[in-house]
């Protein structure tokens, strides 16, 4: 039955594609599938390839983070793509990445192309912006958005600048954007609102997915926000690894802090109906050890993503965990003050692996805390703003 539900759902997915195509329109068969170097540069394995259009480059952004000392002036990056297609400048050329180099891939048959903007940054011992107010948002459009500025349809990505460093959030808006592409911005799980305890705060709310997203057991997309990367490519087949969480951080992170309001939906969705079940949100924070070593002595990069509340927060690589107690509803801004919890693991931070940054950080929100199995409340919501994350 899931098999069928599958073919279905990837034959639609293929016609909704075609009908929305225009000139830099995503396109399966002019993509980059894969980025190496013959040497080992990288500081991060994972290298998000399936980025949000930016109107502003009129390309998609790929951004690569290497090792702290990389000569990005004179780099050779080796491309895969899709069968039969040609990239310019070519595959292995020395470029200057100085500045931002655009390639552009041609399909096979000659009839798309599509621009990809790349970046390279060094990855340097400093941490990213550890207070957040959520008062940016860029608008990213969405695949049924028009050349008519009065039926361009946006969805926000939040983002933070704390002296040098920016973070940009990730959430599943992107997949909401598929299987509800017709939706006005204010109707995505993930929202900048204007009410929130100091000027602007992030909305989460669990929406219905409609009927792309019922045909595939997959009936509602709880809001949420968190630090890491959405990989739309497992959104379908395997949406709890779809969420990546984390990013390398440099210091012991001590407790997570922030104002919060929450109001359940009326009705719970799970197992195909609606029950009498009562919705709740989460709020955690995971610090973890971001690399591994094989037998070799060969560093392995890794993310722990969406599985991981569903097996209790156990990992081999968690380190610490600050998860919200007692939630509840709340109609006034409550603060909320979670300690990381380091004695559950067992374990000694490694001060050389810390000042390399091989730990990571993540902080997720959700309103519906069994929202990624898709079980919650359609109208849970959740505002949350002036986040602080403290350590030492």
């Amino acid at each position: 039955m899931r098999l069928n539900k599958l073919f279905i759902l990837y034959s639609l997915l293929g016609i909704l594609i075609t009908s929305c195509i225009q000139d830099e329109a995503p396109n399966a068969e002019a993509d980059i599938t894969g980025i190496s170097f013959e040497t080992d540069i990288l500081a991060n394995s994972y290298i998000d390839l399936n980025p949000s259009y930016d109107e502003v480059l009129n390309a998609y952004p790929i951004q690569i983070n290497v090792k702290e000392g990389t000569d990005v002036t004179n780099l050779s990056p080796m491309f895969e793509l899709t069968p039969g297609a040609t990239i310019n400048p070519a595959s292995g050329s020395n470029q200057d990445f100085t500045t931002s180099v655009f390639y552009t891939v041609t399909s096979a048959d000659k009839k798309w192309q599509r621009t990809y903007s790349i970046s390279v940054r060094e990855q340097k011992a400093s941490n990213i912006p550890t207070v957040f107010h959520f008062e940016n948002v860029r608008l990213i459009k969405g695949i049924s958005s028009t050349n008519d500025p009065e039926k361009e349809l946006y969805y926000h990505e939040f983002y933070e600048k704390q002296n040098e460093e920016e973070l940009t959030w990730a959430s599943g808006n992107k997949g909401f954007n598929w299987a509800a592409s017709n939706s006005k911005t204010a109707d995505y799980p993930t929202v900048q609102y204007e009410n929130g305890k100091v000027g602007k705060c992030v909305k989460l709310e669990t929406r219905l997915t409609g009927s792309l997203g019922n045909m595939v057991g997959m009936p509602i997309a709880a809001g949420n926000l968190f630090i890491g990367s959405f990989n739309m490519q497992n959104a379908i087949t395997s949406p709890l690894s779809a969420t990546r969480f984390g990013t390398p951080f440099y210091n012991k992170p001590i407790r997570l802090t922030g104002y919060y309001k929450y109001k359940a939906g009326d009705r719970f969705y799970e197992n195909g109906e609606y029950t009498s079940r009562k919705d709740i949100y989460n709020i955690y924070a995971i610090f973890y050890d971001g690399v591994a070593y094989d037998n070799d002595g060969k560093a392995i990069d890794v993310t722990l993503d969406g599985n991981l509340p569903n097996e209790n927060y156990q990992h081999e690589s968690m380190v610490a965990l600050a998860l919200v107690s007692n939630p509840h509803e709340t109609n006034d801004w409550e603060f909320f003050d979670i300690p990381f919890d380091y004695q559950r693991y067992g374990k000694k931070i490694d001060e050389t692996k810390l000042a390399n940054g091989e730990y990571k950080i993540g902080i997720i929100f959700a309103s519906s805390k069994d929202g990624a199995t898709f079980e919650g409340a359609p109208r849970s919501t959740l505002l949350i703003d002036e986040v602080e994350l403290i350590y030492e």
